[in-house]
C-alpha cells in the first residue's frame, strides 16, 4: 500500500479541511462570546436600575413620612414651648449660628423645627463636618407616635410634657414629673448626603443625625447612613404669599430669608429633587447626562454610572 505523498492532493484537501474546521470553531466562539457580553450587559443594566427604583420607592417614603409631620405639635403652638430648665446640652448638636439654637430651643436664640439649605453655605448646621458640598440638607423637629402615660417613657428618648396648652421638653428621669400629663416623643433628625467607602469604592450615601440619649445618659446626635446610592439633594420651599393656605412661589430652600423660616405659617409645601447612582460601574457605558434639579443643574462626567432622578413634593402644616 502506498502512501500519499507530502505534496499530494489528498493531502492538501485534509489540511484545507482542518482549517475550515478552525475557522469556523473560531467564529463560533466570536459569536458566542459577542452574545454573553450582551446579555452580561444586558443583565448589568436591569440590575442597576433595578436597585435605582428600589431606592427611588425608599426615598419616596422617608422623605414624605419625615416632611409630612414636620408641623406636628400636638396643637400647641411653638410659643407655648419651654425651653428645658437647666439648659439641656447636647453632643455634636446640629445649631446654626444665629439661625437655630439645634435641638432644643434656649432662652434669647431663634429656634426652627424645619430647616433647610445647601452644605457649605455661611449658615451650614455645625454637625455636618463631612457632607457632600453643594447638596441640600434637610432638617426636621416634631413630635412623633402616641401620647405616652409617665411610667411608659424610655431611657434614650426624649419627651415633651404636655400640660393643657403648654409643653416643657424634660427626661424620662427628672424629678417632679406628673404622671396626670401626657408625654409626647420628640424628633430631631437631619438628612443629607456624604461620601462612604464600600468594597474598596467611593459610594454617595444619603445619611441620618438623631437625637438620642447614650448609654451613659447624654444626649448625642446619633450617625447613621439610611440609604445608599443618594448622589445629590435639592430641597425647594412652597411659599404662601397671601395667605390662602397654598403655596404661589417655590425657591430653593437656601435662598429662603430668615424671617420665613421663623414664621412657619407662610411655609405650606416642600418639594425635593434627588439623584440617584448606581453603586457599581457598569461595563461599556460612559454618562454624560444633565440633571435639572429644580433650579439646580447635576452634569454627570462621563462616568460608568447609571443615574435616576426623583421628585416630590409634600404639603406641611404650619407650626404656629
Amino acid at each position: 500500500m502506498t502512501r500519499p505523498g507530502l505534496c499530494s492532493p489528498i493531502l492538501g484537501f485534509l489540511l484545507l479541511q482542518q482549517m475550515m474546521v478552525l475557522l469556523l470553531s473560531a467564529l463560533l466562539m466570536l459569536m458566542l462570546s459577542s452574545a454573553f457580553v450582551v446579555q452580561w450587559q444586558a443583565f448589568q443594566q436591569q440590575s442597576q436600575m433595578t436597585f435605582l427604583h428600589q431606592t427611588a420607592v425608599q426615598s419616596h417614603t422617608l422623605l414624605q413620612r419625615e416632611l409630612s409631620q414636620s408641623g406636628f405639635w400636638a396643637g400647641l403652638g411653638l410659643a407655648q414651648i419651654k425651653p428645658p430648665s437647666p439648659a439641656t446640652t447636647v453632643q455634636g448638636d446640629c445649631h446654626s449660628t444665629g439661625v437655630d439654637s439645634g435641638s432644643f430651643p434656649l432662652a434669647g436664640q431663634i429656634w426652627l423645627t424645619l430647616y433647610a439649605g445647601t452644605v457649605g453655605a455661611v449658615n451650614t448646621p455645625a454637625c455636618l463636618t463631612n457632607a457632600v458640598k453643594q447638596s441640600d440638607f434637610i432638617q426636621v423637629k416634631h413630635l412623633a407616635g402616641d401620647p405616652l402615660r409617665l411610667a411608659d417613657l424610655r431611657t434614650n428618648r426624649s419627651y415633651l410634657q404636655q400640660s393643657g396648652l403648654s409643653g416643657r421638653f424634660i427626661r424620662s428621669g427628672d424629678a417632679g414629673l406628673n404622671a396626670q400629663f401626657w408625654y409626647w416623643p420628640y424628633r430631631h433628625e437631619l438628612y443629607y448626603v456624604a461620601k462612604q467607602t464600600l468594597a474598596g469604592q467611593s459610594v454617595p450615601v444619603l445619611m441620618r443625625k438623631r437625637l438620642v440619649r447614650n448609654q451613659q445618659g447624654n444626649l448625642t446626635m446619633d450617625t447613621a447612613a439610611v440609604l445608599d446610592g443618594v448622589e445629590m439633594i435639592a430641597v425647594e420651599i412652597g411659599l404662601d404669599l397671601d395667605a390662602d393656605g397654598q403655596a404661589e412661589q417655590f425657591i430653593p430652600a437656601s435662598q429662603v430669608a430668615g424671617a420665613n423660616w421663623g414664621q412657619r405659617q407662610t411655609i405650606r409645601q416642600i418639594r425635593y429633587f434627588v439623584l440617584l447612582r448606581a453603586l457599581q460601574a457598569e461595563t461599556g457605558y460612559r454618562n454624560h447626562l444633565v440633571y435639572q434639579l429644580g433650579q439646580r443643574q447635576f452634569q454627570a462626567r462621563g462616568d460608568p454610572y447609571r443615574r435616576l432622578l426623583i421628585s416630590s413634593s409634600v404639603k406641611v402644616a404650619p407650626a404656629e
